[in-house]
């Protein structure tokens, strides 16, 4: 009796052992077959891997090569092997049915190369991108369930360098002074699809434009990013014109190969640097309802002539002008000046002042213009009455030519008398 219950208990486990594998076997057939899967040894186990890529790294715009090595590592043949290559940017397949590719069998231990020829993109950029192969094969997995079909997937790693291109984008450069300082800024950007290292901004010295320091360095710059550069510069020449500033950059590609240096020529725009002083030079004694003149001076204190100066004044609401209210002076050379008068009838004693509109060149054709108030004065007759000479001085001089005349009688007789 117990040897019989002994061996029913043996019975169930094997057939309970035996179901587990079953049911581990179906569920392989909609997964991913991994070597932690419950198959048999006498199964077939097929591997896929990336054994060349051609060349390598690939360059944008360049055909590459993938040459796959797949291995069977079971103990029984693997039968229609299907590999299909899901191709995404910024690949393409130089013929779309090449995705798919089959074999009808791969026996124990045997290798099948296969091949996949691709396009890279002309504005890929550097980086690993990563396609992926599916394999679906078929075989004897079970001694009950003798043929199945499994599916794998294998991520296949491909290289691409592109190449860095920096190129001045913009130069923002204030127009500068004769002798004097200013910052400019510089914006350089990678427009090319690879990585621009160790990259040297030279700027070079020249006669005219002399930089505060004359080289800037930055250690990587990504495709399609912007890097500013702010820097000083002296301006030591007393001419006036749009002086060049050459510009030198040099970088490296992601191997620190040397690429070809970007050179340009930005212009530094320097004035003449005039300035115009504009002044009240004189006035007549002005007051409410009058006519009267007022002078105005322009001197030139800059560092070269202004030609072409004119100036021109507006009717404002307490006076008026009389005649024109544009003169013309021409060309003031440094360190002179320049007068003009103007007739203006006030009608109040309120106006203080006179708005005057400068414009001049300077040598290089650029036109400059200056406007300022000028304070004028408009006296009220309290005003002109304190003023006005004394009449008590009137007097007195009246008396003195009296004197005198009286003098200049009495010798003149005193003379006739002697003369008798």
């Amino acid at each position: 009796m117990n040897w019989f219950v002994l061996l029913a208990i043996i019975s169930l486990t094997l057939v309970a052992a035996h179901t587990g594998v079953a049911d581990a076997t179906v569920k392989t057939r909609v997964g991913t077959y991994s070597s932690a899967t419950p198959y048999p040894t006498d199964a077939p186990a097929l591997s896929a891997s990336l054994s060349q890529q051609i060349p390598y790294p690939a360059q944008p715009g360049e055909e590459v090569t993938l040459l796959i090595k797949t291995t069977n590592h079971g103990d029984e043949p693997a039968e229609n092997i299907i590999w299909y290559l899901d191709v995404q940017e910024p690949f393409e397949l130089k013929e779309t049915e090449e995705a798919t590719q089959t074999l009808p069998e791969l026996r124990c231990g045997e290798t099948a190369n296969t091949e996949y020829y691709l396009t890279v993109d002309p504005d890929a950029r550097s980086g690993e991108y990563t396609l992926e192969l599916n394999i679906t094969y078929s075989g004897d997995f079970d001694s009950n369930r003798p043929y199945l079909t499994t599916k794998s997937m294998t991520e296949l790693t491909i290289r691409v360098m592109g190449h860095p291109d920096l190129v001045l984008l913009d130069a923002d450069i204030p127009e500068a002074d004769l002798k004097s300082e200013f910052d400019a800024k510089f914006s350089i950007k990678n427009v090319g699809t690879g990585p621009a290292k160790n990259v040297k901004v030279f700027f070079e010295n020249q006669t005219s434009i002399l930089p505060k320091m004359s080289i800037y360095y930055i250690d990587i710059v990504a495709p399609g990013e912007t890097a500013l550069i702010e820097s000083g510069f002296f301006v030591d020449t007393i001419t006036p014109s749009q002086h060049p500033l050459p510009i030198a950059i040099y970088y490296e590609n992601e191997t620190h190969g040397m690429q070809p240096a970007q050179r340009y020529s930005v212009l530094v725009p320097v004035s003449s640097g005039n300035t115009l002083l504009v002044y009240l030079d004189s006035q007549d004694e002005l007051t409410d309802g009058t006519v009267g003149e007022i002078t105005i001076g322009v001197a030139n204190c800059g560092l070269s002539r202004a030609n072409h100066v004119v100036l021109t004044i507006a009717d404002g609401d307490r006076f008026e002008l009389i005649d024109s209210d544009t003169r013309y002076i021409g060309d003031i050379e440094n360190d002179d000046y320049d007068t003009v008068d103007f007739r203006i009838l006030t009608n109040s004693s309120d106006c203080s002042n006179v708005t005057v509109d400068v414009s001049y060149d300077d040598d290089y054709g650029n036109t400059y213009s200056v406007t300022t108030e000028i304070p004028i004065k408009v006296y009220t007759s309290k005003e002109m009455k304190a003023i006005a000479p004394k009449s008590g001085g009137y007097t007195g001089i009246i008396i003195a030519a009296l004197v005198l005349l009286l003098a200049y009688l009495f010798r003149k007789r005193i003379k006739r008398i002697i003369s008798k």
